[in-house]
């Protein structure tokens, strides 16, 4: 403040302190509101400056690359082992084919150190050396002759029925078809740089309806590969369950996922919360144990829940480092002894190490309801660290299920793993340009996705797809 104006203020206060000290008094309190609402906020934005994809559930991709705050931290423990294969791993390396497709014989004619003439009868052995490679790209073009015969007495021909996949004079075949949608749905390559590899390998345009060809005909049959899916997924002891923002006509949706150990179901949405869960076709029926992130329409749903521990983990870990609380120390010990040792104590000795916990916690920070201000509405916000131990406390039970059910997993890393390629996806697009293609997308890596879980070959399933043949759709 300018010096003139700040004592001008000072002699202005300073006489209204002697006529009106109550306005004063006044004044001081509402600066002093004002100095608390500040404060608070500043260390909210300065938590938040804190925060990154080790403490937070903030993804990896938003944390900035500085040397205090490091890009990937690993929540790993060090096992002590060597980096590199262990003592009796089966290292994966060429091996010699027993038939091989060409054979080159090297023979000599004249000896290099002799200068004699040489024949078959000189040999004495043989050393063998072996080349995979790739043979040269081409495609191979059968042709489909169909004889007309003539009708006696009249002018019509007839043939044998066109088989279905000639059903036009020039067409690409299913492999082919199953390369295009290998490259586009599975490994992400777009639609231009498809036709590119396509022309610059077989010397053929492809254009995007040509992949659109295949692709429509492939969803349809994947039908039955997802209703069978729904139908397993109620016989499954435990289910994983997450969700993420995608982008569908440049608006901001949603794609949940729903998977166990065999099979991954994604699913479309423009709901996050339970009109999405319950269009999905499983959960009402559902009575297993079902993994996620504590996200609250979940809780809604008549089965057993677990809650993930990586989520929480990190979570304690910004009052560990950023604020050091001891509880949450304990907190995170707790759950990563329930992980390593289960047995270490019984289930009334776990309830009872967690009540002890919770207790010091809220010694540590009661929370006090702040006064409500006239005219404020809703909630009156706590704070984070409230907020998580009012979390511990009311899901206590999903918890700790990993620690007393075996089949429980700790964490719903299943579930993020899932989603994964779909934001893989987001980078590449920036966006579905329609709800059928981000549909199309949804069930196409479900498929994938299954296949990769069952060890299968993502070009073998789809090729059987394309064909009207999805595989895992039979018990």
């Amino acid at each position: 403040m300018d010096p003139v104006k700040r004592e001008a203020l000072r002699e202005e206060l300073l006489a209204l302190a002697k006529r009106d000290p109550e306005s004063i008094v006044e004044l001081v309190l509402n600066l002093m509101d004002q100095v608390e609402a500040l404060t608070q906020r500043v260390e909210k934005l300065e938590d938040q400056l804190k925060k990154n994809s080790s403490n937070s559930s903030k993804p990896p991709s938003s944390d900035r690359n500085s040397r205090k705050n490091p890009k990937t931290q690993s929540q790993r423990k060090k096992s002590g082992k060597s980096s590199g294969g262990q003592f009796g791993h089966k290292g994966a390396t060429l091996k010699p084919c027993a038939d091989p497709d060409e054979t080159i014989e090297h023979r000599l004619k004249i000896c290099p150190v002799t200068g004699r003439v040489l024949n078959d009868e000189d040999i004495v052995g043989s050393i063998r050396r072996q080349i995979f490679d790739i043979p040269e790209p081409k495609l191979i073009v059968t042709e489909h002759v169909y004889f007309e015969y003539a009708i006696p007495g009249s002018k019509q021909t007839v043939h044998s029925p066109f088989l279905k996949e000639t059903g036009a004079p020039v067409q690409y075949g299913p492999r082919m078809g199953s390369l295009l949608l290998y490259l586009r749905d599975y490994q992400l390559i777009p639609m231009a740089r498809v036709a590119e590899f396509c022309l610059d390998l077989y010397g053929q345009k492809i254009s995007e309806d040509t992949i659109n060809r295949f692709r429509n005909p492939c969803y349809a049959s994947l039908e039955s590969f997802e209703e069978f899916m729904k139908k397993r997924f109620l016989e499954s002891p435990v289910l994983y369950a997450d969700e993420t923002g995608i982008k569908v006509e440049l608006k901001g949706e949603w794609l949940h996922t729903l998977s166990d150990e065999d099979y991954t179901f994604l699913y479309v949405s423009n709901h996050r919360g339970y009109q999405a869960i319950e269009d999905m076709g499983v959960f009402p029926n559902y009575c297993g144990t079902l993994l996620h992130d504590c996200y609250s329409s979940y809780f809604k749903l008549n089965c057993l829940h677990g809650l993930c521990g990586a989520h929480l983990t990190r979570e304690l870990n910004f009052f560990i480092e950023i604020k050091s609380h001891k509880w949450a120390q304990l907190m995170k010990d707790l759950l990563h002894q329930g992980l390593t040792t289960p047995n270490l104590r019984s289930r009334r000795g776990w309830n009872q190490r967690y009540t002890r916990i919770l207790n010091q916690a809220k010694k540590e920070h009661p929370y006090h309801p702040a006064a409500r201000k006239k005219g404020q509405r809703g909630r009156i916000a706590k704070p984070p660290v409230n907020n998580l131990i009012e979390r511990f406390e009311k899901y206590r039970e999903s918890i700790l299920r990993y620690i007393f059910e075996q089949d429980v997993p700790f964490t719903n890393n299943q579930g993020e793993r899932d989603l994964r390629m779909a934001k893989v996806q987001q980078k590449i697009s920036g966006t579905f340009r329609t709800w059928e293609g981000a549909r199309k997308f949804a069930r196409m890596r479900s498929y994938i996705g299954t296949a990769k879980k069952h060890a299968e070959s993502a070009f073998e399933a789809l090729f059987q797809a394309i064909q009207g043949r999805p595989m895992f759709c039979q018990s």
